[in-house]
């Protein structure tokens, strides 16, 4: 599926540019230094011990000192190798030059030995030049010592001083050549190619044993039978010496050592840049798709550790890797979102006040509870152009500073027209209204701006609806700002259109199939609480729609919208699924409440319900008992013999049933009689009125009484204030919900909220 042009917070262009410049420096040498510090850090953190299949013979200080810091004689050499014959070494690797000694009178007793070793000896062929794997020979071993000698190049390849590649087998003058460090792990002859080397490898656990204690027989049979030997120059003062990345000079013999051991453990193989930096690409695109890049720092440092640890995982299995373009390419990306983020930083401040703006605003996290409240300037347009200089800016300056007053340490946000907007927090809701007529006091004094003084009016709008994205909260708060100016009223509240046009009601189906797929419909919880505790003992799942164009739409104007097109089957199963996945959620978490769904009484038609509700229950492991049906009383039932059977086996499984609305529509005995209900909801109607008709607080007595004879427990619905709690208290009612106790929310904020809580956490 292509990506928006939109959703991306940096230009195609940009990336593009971005990834043929990564393209480049994986070819190019420019990313070497980056995969170059990772492998000396592996040299550095060395831990891997060598096999002891191989060991070397060194003419070390040792030697040197006990021959009286002398040259280890061409007569000495024969002698040596013949002693490691005769301690029945496997093979013996000759990391000596002769090519100056042809001609010394001990010669011939070198070759002897050699030739006595028959093809159980390596000679080396030293390189004078090294490309790649093609290879010019300083000089070859003499034929006198034999054609069942073998030969092997002894070269590596150098980059920045130090030692990072060996060679499987090199062409030498026309000829294939093995290396040492093959012919050390008894590979067949490779084709010419280089490795990288494995530089994890403890050189401390290399054995090593002095010439001088071969001679002497102090090392013989027992340590070298059986073994591979090289023979080399150890000492400090030998030109043999190189650097190994993350380690301390070291022989020359160490490093064939440690690429044998290396080869041993398998094919090396060289995957390249390409790899990583089509991976890298294809997350940071994705990271620059999702919320326009709002987790791009997150994605670009975890990739980045992500292609450091592969690196070294895949080095310590002989796969070798760069990774430097890929580092390039999230290095140049992370700089253009982070100049983008400036500008858009910048984008988002009133020039004139300094006050972040309405993008600002709109662009934040979700507004969840907290209301929106607008700020308009009346005739700010005018005061404007009467106002001179830069008199604007100062009354600017002082809206502000008395705005300030009112938003109470949250953030307010100017917009260019006199606008202004800040959130009120759920808590201090109640505050509203009172903080509005404080507000328009302190702006019955004029403003001083100069020599002038300038009557300024200020009109609010309110939005304390939880529906909708920021933008349409916003834009709703506006609306109701504008309202209150036509008005002439001190401020107005934003309350949605109730009336349907022909085009909504036409286009039902399509657009309730669209809002189901695309995310506008949701689902809030509102909680339920044990009056007599006031402990939280459930939450009921409300369907909630916010429409991209029409705003939040009522659930009662879509609900029965569904009824009536057919769609409330798909409306319900969406919130069924939503609400069983979130009370199951819930008990990973240790809270144990019940989840209340609403169930239209023509859906006890559907003969597939049951089957399909206990699929979701089994799908998300939640026990049926903690589910909680509430039948409404929105369409008659018109298959009773149906609706029983349904019923019946909704029982069976253990979800509990409930009978909401209880007292209005259709007979409600006639209910009682069918549902052999856990609780009765009394309708909200009632318990909202109860305190000033006598006849609804009878209503709500009897049904409490009604609902405890029958065994089933009382909730009431609509609970407004504090003195309606107390009532249904004194009159036994078990459970109780409405705005005053908690309005419906998402569902982040609620585990929130009960994460905070430990009274509904079971062990």
């Amino acid at each position: 599926m292509p990506i928006p042009v939109k959703s991306l917070i940096i230009s195609w262009r940009t990336i593009a540019l971005s990834l043929l410049l990564s393209v480049i420096v994986g070819f190019s040498a420019i990313g070497e230094p980056v995969d170059r510090v990772i492998e000396a850090a592996i040299g550095r953190a060395a831990w891997r011990p060598v096999s002891g299949d191989t060991v070397i013979v060194g003419v070390d200080d040792k030697t040197l000192q006990s021959l009286q810091d002398q040259e280890f004689s061409v007569a000495n050499h024969a002698r040596l190798i013949r002693a490691v014959d005769d301690a029945g070494a496997k093979r013996l690797f000759i990391d000596f030059s002769y090519y100056r000694r042809l001609t010394h009178p001990d010669y011939s007793k070198v070759a002897a030995a050699v030739r006595r070793m028959d093809d159980r000896v390596v000679l080396a062929v030293p390189a004078a030049k090294m490309t790649g794997s093609d290879v010019k020979v300083s000089y070859w071993p003499s034929q006198a010592m034999g054609d069942r000698a073998v030969r092997a190049c002894i070269c590596w390849e150098y980059e920045f001083w130090q030692v990072w590649r060996v060679p499987l087998a090199v062409i030498a003058d026309g000829r294939h050549l093995p290396s040492f460090a093959a012919l050390l792990a008894d590979r067949p002859l490779d084709k010419p190619g280089l490795f990288l080397l494995d530089f994890s490898y403890d050189t401390s656990t290399i054995t090593e044993y002095s010439a001088i204690d071969v001679l002497n027989g102090r090392v013989g049979r027992q340590q070298l039978a059986g073994k591979y030997v090289i023979f080399a120059p150890t000492n400090a003062s030998s030109s043999d010496q190189h650097f190994l990345p993350g380690h301390e000079k070291l022989p020359g013999a160490y490093i064939h050592l440690i690429a044998g051991e290396a080869l041993k453990r398998g094919n090396p193989v060289n995957i390249g840049f390409f790899p990583g930096l089509a991976l890298t690409f294809a997350i940071l695109l994705g990271a620059l798709a999702v919320r326009r890049g709002r987790w791009f720092a997150w994605a670009a440092f975890v990739t980045t550790s992500a292609l450091i640890a592969a690196k070294i995982f895949l080095g310590l299995s002989l796969v070798s890797t760069q990774i430097g373009a890929a580092c390039f390419l999230i290095a140049a990306l992370s700089a253009n979102v982070s100049r983008t983020r400036r500008r858009a930083s910048a984008q988002r401040e009133n020039p004139v006040s300094g006050l972040p703006n309405f993008e600002a605003l709109r662009s934040q996290a979700a507004f969840g509870s907290a209301t929106v409240v607008a700020a308009k300037v009346v005739n700010f347009e005018d005061l404007a152009a009467f106002i001179p200089g830069d008199g604007i800016g100062k009354l600017v300056e002082q809206v502000t500073r008395r705005l300030q007053l009112a938003s109470q340490g949250t953030t307010l946000h100017h917009d260019l027209d006199g606008t202004f907007a800040w959130l009120v927090p759920y808590y201090q809701h109640s505050q509203i209204e009172g903080q509005l007529a404080g507000l328009a006091a302190l702006f019955n004094a004029p403003l001083t701006i100069g020599e002038l003084r300038v009557d300024v009016a200020i009109a609010f709008g309110v939005n304390d609806e939880f529906e909708g994205s920021n933008a349409q909260r916003l834009a709703a708060a506006l609306v109701a700002a504008e309202r209150a100016i036509r008005t002439r009223s001190l401020w107005t509240k934003y309350t949605s259109r109730q009336k349907e046009d022909a085009g909504w009601q036409l286009s039902f189906h399509s657009q309730l199939e669209d809002a189901l797929t695309g995310g506008d419909i949701w689902v809030a919880f509102q909680p339920q609480f044990e009056i007599a505790t006031n402990r939280l003992v459930g939450v009921e799942a409300l369907a909630r729609w916010t429409h991209p164009t029409r705003g939040p739409i009522p659930p009662d104007e879509f609900i029965v919208q569904a009824e009536k097109s057919q769609d409330i089957y798909r409306l319900t199963l969406f919130v069924m699924d939503q609400a069983i996945r979130s009370a199951a959620q819930l008990r990973e978490r240790g809270i144990h409440i019940n989840m209340s769904v609403n169930l239209s009484a023509s859906l006890l038609d559907h003969s597939d319900l049951v089957g399909t509700i206990r699929v979701m229950l089994t799908a998300h492991h939640l026990p049926p008992e903690i589910l909680t049906v509430e039948i409404t009383e929105t369409a008659q039932i018109e298959n009773s013999r149906q609706a029983r059977h349904t019923l019946a086996q909704l029982r069976r499984t253990g979800i509990r049933l409930s009978i909401d609305d209880y007292g209005t529509g259709q007979s409600n005995l006639e209910y009682l009689t069918e549902i052999e209900a856990d609780e009765i909801k009394i309708d909200k109607r009632f318990v909202m009125t109860m305190r000033d008709s006598q006849r609804n607080l009878e209503v709500v007595k009897s049904t409490i009484d009604l609902a405890h004879r029958l065994g089933a427990v009382a909730v009431a619905e609509g609970i407004e204030d504090a003195e309606t709690v107390t009532l249904l208290a004194n009159l036994g009612c078990d459970v109780g919900q409405g705005y005053h106790l908690g309005k419906p929310q998402l569902f982040s904020e609620l585990t929130a909220t009960l994460s905070a809580s430990p009274q509904n956490r079971t062990a």
